[in-house]
């Protein structure tokens, strides 16, 4: 248990200020603990796209507030590793949104989740960001996701995009595919406002293709080294590899993936586990260690590159668990 001085308590930024917009509702986060507890507190449930009054929302935030003030820990909240001591303010606003609410894709990835929801229409978003900026509720100084599908062929996304944009609200973070390159994407960039994520996860083609189950792997870096150009500070385009045991878990692909990197003149890559694969192995320490000795392996190997690579959630989670035993 983390010692707290007089005026601190344990929280984070999503319970003081954030929520994640789901597909069918507003949650608190969607973040996977060390113990596989995966949040679903739910803020309002069967949402699709209401007006919401904002100090409803603040009074069920503040709820949760007292809990970390006197000491507790929510529960869906209990072993995450996001959680940390500091002096939080009380302040009502907002400064952390994770948009996930989009289901539409141009790939198929064979680990998304977000299959089994295909039928469902996405709700629009952009009159909820509207809403906050003129209510004048979204910081400035805000950490924004948006991601869920592929958000650059939905609807919504050029729309709030533009208007985050406008008011100079930041960072933006994209999570997209780059199959489809995206102007104002590429605004954000050159205005270092967004910063993207493109998940590849592999270096060959046919890996690739069996991943995505779409022929787009030379279209997708082409993009990708066409982003780097126009961002005005080297480390705004980001890529990841996603870790799905059996399929680009070895070292050949690792390589191949950072010489496409190094390449498309990306600087900083993101390396993590497949989420069901982490769930379902958490248990298993020879897999785990399996894993992270991968993660260590194209540290090294993308040092020796120029590329600074980065332990992402799963990989983070797989080094505390490591670490603690």
């Amino acid at each position: 248990m983390l010692h707290c001085e007089e005026n601190e308590y344990i929280s984070c930024n999503i319970i003081e200020h954030g929520f994640d917009a789901q597909i069918s509702s507003i949650n608190l986060c969607c973040r996977v603990s060390k113990d596989n507890i995966t949040s679903k507190l739910v803020l309002f449930p069967n949402y699709r796209g209401e007006r919401i009054n904002w100090e409803n929302f603040f009074q069920i935030t503040s709820r949760l507030r007292e809990i970390q003030k006197r000491g507790g820990i929510i529960e869906q909240c209990k072993g995450c590793i996001y959680l940390e001591k500091r002096e939080w303010d009380s302040e009502n606003y907002i400064n952390s949104i994770n948009i996930n609410n989009w289901i539409k894709c141009n790939a198929n990835c064979i680990y998304c989740d977000r299959k089994e929801h295909k039928k469902e229409k996405e709700y629009r978003i952009y009159p909820l960001i509207k809403d906050l900026i003129e209510k004048r509720y979204l910081r400035n100084n805000s950490d924004i996701t948006i991601a869920g599908g592929e958000p650059t062929i939905t609807s919504d996304f050029d729309k709030t995009l533009k208007i985050l944009i406008k008011n100079n609200i930041r960072p933006v973070r994209v999570l997209t595919n780059a199959i489809r390159y995206n102007r104002y994407i590429e605004l954000g960039l050159k205005k270092s406002i967004v910063n993207i994520l493109v998940s590849v996860d592999s270096g060959i083609k046919e890996t690739y293709k069996k991943i995505k189950l779409t022929d787009k792997h030379k279209n997708v870096w082409k993009n990708i080294a066409k982003y780097v150009e126009n961002q005005k500070e080297p480390t705004l385009v980001k890529t990841k590899y996603i870790m799905i045991p059996g399929i680009n878990t070895n070292k050949n692909e690792l390589n191949a993936y950072m010489e496409r990197n190094v390449e498309s003149g990306i600087k900083h890559t993101c390396i993590d586990l497949e989420i069901s694969a982490y769930i379902r192995m958490s248990k298993n320490k020879e897999f785990l260690k399996k894993i992270y000795d991968l993660y260590i392996y194209s540290k090294m190997i993308g040092e020796q590159m120029g590329l600074e690579i980065e332990a992402f959630d799963r990989i983070k989670l797989i080094e505390s668990k490591l670490l603690s035993e």
